[in-house]
């Protein structure tokens, strides 16, 4: 069985204390670090390098300067000929980084262990993005999105859904076929809910699955 989000929640590593009041934003940060293995921390700045909001385990002034570092750099970047970047990741000796432009001049900067940088789930960072736009009001012209779902597996298979939480409870789904082309350790299935909506679903390697269709519409 799949261990649902709220979970992992409770698992979450303790945090320092903040030096700023929360947001709306930060329970997103926190969902992206909570999906992520190996995330250490996560903020969104802005066009000054202002951090609007911030979530993890690193000391806040920290976490502050390297969001405004990282978004000095994504700006120098744009100015070359091939135009503005839509992902940077770096492995560094200590540490890692995914600096991801969400609108101009507003980026998601995320902070993770040297190694965990390039193995970093793009889907659980397209459902933050996406999350984090529609918070802000704004517009985006990714249309490629994933929702991180709890799913209950067969008894006898560990890899294959039975349950999908949504619509205010659990629902049965019926498989209907596997995809192809996925990720080393990835399983991916056409299901259908009793309601007759069809999404994929994907099962990462990590054991955390994504829909391609928000499970309660």
């Amino acid at each position: 069985m799949s261990a649902p989000r709220e979970g992992a929640r409770k698992r979450r590593r303790s945090r320092l204390p903040r030096d700023q009041a929360p947001s709306s934003s930060a329970s997103i940060l926190e969902d992206l670090l909570c999906a992520v293995p190996g995330a250490q921390a996560a903020a969104l700045v802005d066009f000054e390098g202002e951090t609007i909001d911030y979530a993890g385990c690193l000391e806040p002034f920290d976490v502050k300067v390297t969001a405004a570092h990282w978004q000095i750099v994504l700006a120098e970047v744009a100015m070359f000929p091939l135009g503005a970047p839509r992902q940077i990741t770096v492995r560094a000796h200590r540490r890692s980084y995914i600096v991801r432009q969400l609108q101009p001049g507003y980026a998601l900067v995320v902070v993770l262990h040297a190694r965990a940088a390039f193995a970093a789930s793009h889907r659980a960072l397209q459902e933050a993005e996406a999350r984090l736009c529609a918070e802000a009001g704004w517009s985006t012209s990714r249309t490629t999105r994933w929702y991180c779902v709890d799913v209950e597996t067969e008894a006898c298979d560990r890899g294959r859904p039975a349950r999908l939480r949504g619509a205010g409870g659990w629902q049965p789904v019926e498989v209907m076929g596997s995809m192809v082309g996925l990720g080393p350790r990835e399983k991916g299935f056409r299901i259908r809910l009793p309601s007759g909506a069809e999404m994929l679903l994907v099962r990462e390697r990590m054991g955390r699955w994504f829909a391609d269709e928000h499970p309660e519409t």
